[in-house]
C-alpha cells in the first residue's frame, strides 16, 4: 500500500485548466478527465469542458464589438452553420460514432487539419513521457548505481524547470523569437528534447550522475516550455470559434494525452525489460521528433516589436502578478497548497527501489500499474463531479486529507510483511493501494484545481493560475527532498530497508499536519473577494502586437511529468510515497 499519492498538482496532469468564466460563479470542470495534466485521465472526454473563450482576452468583460476588433471573425457558409447548429435532440438520434464524426469535421473546418494534428501530437507526446519514466528509474538504479536517497534528490533537481513555468509564459508573450511568439519556441524546445533523449540513448555514453542530471534537466525544461507555449497557441486559435473552440481543443489535448499515457505506460515495462534503458530512451525520442515535425508546419502570423516594448510588457505582467499575490485571500490559500504537500515527506525512489530490489516486482508489472492508474483516476474525477463538487473547500480537504493519512498508515503492513501473514500477496496489496489512493487523491486534487481557478483576478488569470500550479510543483520537490534526507538519516539503502517502516510512520503522521492549517482556506467562496480585483492590460501595449504582452489563460500550468503522470494514472512506481 505504498502507492504514490496522486492528490497533487495540478498541471498540469490540471489540472487541466479549470478556469473561471466571468459569467459563472462556479468554475466549470471536466466531467471526465481527460490534462495534468493533468497533472488531465483522460480517457473519456466531456466535450462540454471548461469554457475559456470569455477569458481569452485580457478584458473579460469585453463587448461583441471589442471582440471583433481583437480578432477577425471567421465567416461560415450556410451549410457550415446548418452543420454546426445541430440541436441536442438531433444529436441524441445519432450514434456515438456519428457524433464523433460530426465533431471531427467541425474541428477540421474551424482550425484546420494541421493545427489539430499539432495539438494532438504535442499532448500525446507529453502522455508518452510515461514510457521513459520507468526507464529513467532503472537508469538511476542500475546504470548509475545510485542509492535510493541519492536518486530521489537528483530527480528533485531534474523537475525544477516545472516550478517556474509562469516565466516561460511571460517570455513567449513578451519576446517573439525570429518574429514568432509560439512557433520558434516549440521548434527549438522540441529539438532540444529530441537531442536529450538521443544523448541518453548512446551505449556507454553518459555514465555520471552530474552529466545525467544536466541532460535530464534540459530535457525537462524543453517539455515544460512547450507545455506553456502550446497552451497559449490553443487559446489564441480557439477564438476562431467563440462557442465551441475552447472546449473542442481542450478535449483534443486531454484525449491525446490520455492515449499517449496509456500507450507509454503499457509499453514501458516490456520495453525496459527486453530492450534495456538505453534503447527505451532512444524510442522515447519519437515523441519530441513528431512535435518537431509538426511544429515546422505550424502557421503563425509574424510580429515585430521593439525591445523596449518587450521589456515594458514583461515588467507590467510581473507588477500585476506581485499585486495579486499580495492579496490576503490569495496568499493564504497559496500557502496552504504549498504546506499540504511540503510538510509530508515523499519517498518515490525509495519505494521504487524497495519494489524492485526487495519485492522483486518486474518492469512489466510496474508498467501495468501505471496504465491501470488511468482508469481509477478517472473514477475519482467522476466521483468528485457527481457527489463532492458542491461541498465547501474546507470540508472536502479535511475529508480527503484525513482519508489519505489513514490509508497511508496501512503501508506499514507491507513494509513489515504483515500482509503476508494475513494471506495477502504483495502484488494484490499494492494493486488495492493503487485503486484507493488514486481515487481519494483525485478527490483532493480536483478541489485544489477549482480553488486555484477561483483565486485568479481578472486580467492576470492565466499567469496567476500558472503561479499557483508552480507553487504546488515546488511543494512536491520540497517533499521529495525532505524524504531523501529522512531516508539517508535512517540508513535506508538498496540493501537495507530495516527502518523503512519508521519512514512510512513519519510520512503517515505528517499527513495529519495539513489539517491544522485549514484555517488558511476561507470559509466563504474566495471568488467573491477576488472578483473585486482587476488588472487590465493597457491599450498602448496591445496596439503594438495583439498577441504580445497580454495576460491570458494560455499559461495555465500543468504539473511536472512526474506529478502529472501520477495524477493521470501514468505512474511508473507501484508504491506510495506521500
Amino acid at each position: 500500500m505504498m502507492q504514490e499519492c496522486t492528490e497533487d498538482p495540478i498541471s498540469s496532469n490540471a489540472r487541466k485548466r479549470v478556469l473561471r468564466s466571468p459569467r459563472l460563479s462556479q468554475p466549470q470542470i471536466p466531467l471526465s478527465y481527460t490534462r495534468d495534466p493533468s497533472f488531465g485521465p483522460q480517457v473519456s472526454v466531456d466535450f462540454a469542458t471548461t469554457k475559456l473563450t470569455d477569458n481569452c482576452l485580457s478584458d473579460s468583460t469585453h463587448t461583441d464589438e471589442a471582440f471583433s476588433s481583437t480578432l477577425k471573425k471567421r465567416e461560415l457558409t450556410d451549410v457550415e452553420k446548418d452543420t454546426r447548429d445541430i440541436s441536442i435532440d438531433a444529436l441524441g438520434e445519432l450514434t456515438y460514432i456519428q457524433q464523433l464524426q460530426q465533431w471531427a469535421q467541425r474541428l477540421q473546418r474551424t482550425f484546420g487539419t494541421s493545427f489539430v494534428m499539432l495539438v494532438a501530437t504535442v499532448y500525446c507526446a507529453q502522455g508518452f513521457m510515461s514510457f521513459s519514466k520507468l526507464a529513467l528509474n532503472y537508469f538511476f538504479k542500475d546504470n548509475l548505481a545510485l542509492e535510493p536517497a541519492e536518486s530521489q534528490a537528483l530527480l528533485t533537481i531534474v523537475l525544477f524547470p516545472w516550478g517556474i513555468k509562469p516565466l516561460y509564459g511571460i517570455m513567449s508573450d513578451s519576446l517573439p523569437l525570429f518574429q514568432y511568439h509560439r512557433k520558434s519556441y516549440i521548434i527549438i524546445c522540441s529539438f532540444v528534447g529530441l537531442l536529450s533523449f538521443l544523448i541518453l540513448s548512446i551505449p556507454n555514453g553518459i555514465q555520471t550522475p552530474f552529466g545525467s542530471v544536466m541532460v535530464l534537466t534540459i530535457q525537462s525544461f524543453a517539455v515544460a516550455f512547450i507545455d506553456v507555449v502550446i497552451d497559449a497557441r490553443v487559446v489564441e486559435v480557439s477564438r476562431l470559434d467563440p462557442v465551441n473552440g475552447a472546449n473542442d481543443l481542450q478535449s483534443v489535448s486531454w484525449g491525446a494525452m490520455a492515449i499517449g499515457g496509456v500507450i507509454g505506460s503499457t509499453l514501458s515495462g516490456p520495453a525496459t525489460e527486453t530492450l534495456g534503458v538505453r534503447a527505451s530512451f532512444f524510442f522515447a525520442a519519437i515523441g519530441p521528433l513528431l512535435v518537431f515535425i509538426m511544429a515546422l508546419r505550424m502557421t503563425e502570423k509574424k510580429v515585430s516589436i521593439a525591445s523596449s516594448m518587450c521589456l515594458h510588457s514583461a515588467s507590467r505582467q510581473l507588477r500585476h502578478l506581485k499585486e495579486a499575490i499580495g492579496t490576503p485571500v490569495i496568499w493564504k490559500c497559496a500557502l496552504w497548497i504549498f504546506l499540504s504537500h511540503a510538510v509530508v515527506p515523499s519517498y518515490s525512489q525509495i519505494t521504487f527501489y524497495y519494489a524492485t530490489e526487495f519485492l522483486h516486482f518486474s518492469p512489466e508489472f510496474i508498467g501495468s500499474l501505471s496504465a491501470l492508474g488511468f482508469v481509477f483516476l478517472l473514477l475519482g474525477t467522476l466521483l468528485y463531479n457527481a457527489f463532492f463538487k458542491e461541498i465547501s473547500f474546507r470540508r472536502i480537504f479535511f475529508i480527503s486529507q484525513l482519508s489519505l493519512a489513514v490509508i497511508s498508515f496501512l503501508d506499514i503492513l507491507l513494509v513489515t510483511r504483515v500482509n503476508l501473514e494475513l494471506g495477502i500477496p504483495d502484488q494484490i496489496f499494492v494493486l488495492g493501494d493503487t485503486v484507493i489512493v488514486d481515487v481519494i487523491g483525485r478527490l483532493k486534487a480536483m478541489p485544489v484545481l477549482v480553488l486555484s481557478s477561483k483565486l485568479c483576478p481578472k486580467g492576470v488569470e492565466g499567469t496567476m493560475f500558472a503561479l499557483l500550479m508552480s507553487i504546488s510543483n515546488f511543494s512536491f520537490s520540497v517533499s521529495e527532498f525532505v524524504g531523501a534526507i529522512i531516508a539517508s538519516f535512517l540508513g535506508i539503502s538498496r540493501t537495507s530497508y530495516q527502518y523503512l517502516w519508521c519512514a512510512v510512520l513519519i510520512r503517515s503522521t505528517m499527513k495529519i499536519v495539513p489539517l491544522f492549517f485549514l484555517f488558511l482556506i476561507p470559509s466563504a467562496d474566495p471568488q467573491i473577494i477576488v472578483d473585486d480585483l482587476e488588472f487590465s492590460v493597457e491599450e498602448s501595449s496591445r496596439s503594438e502586437s495583439p498577441p504580445s504582452g497580454t495576460i491570458r489563460h494560455d499559461h495555465v500550468a500543468k504539473s511536472s511529468p512526474d506529478v502529472e503522470a501520477e495524477e493521470v494514472g501514468m505512474k511508473t512506481r507501484p508504491l506510495s510515497v506521500q
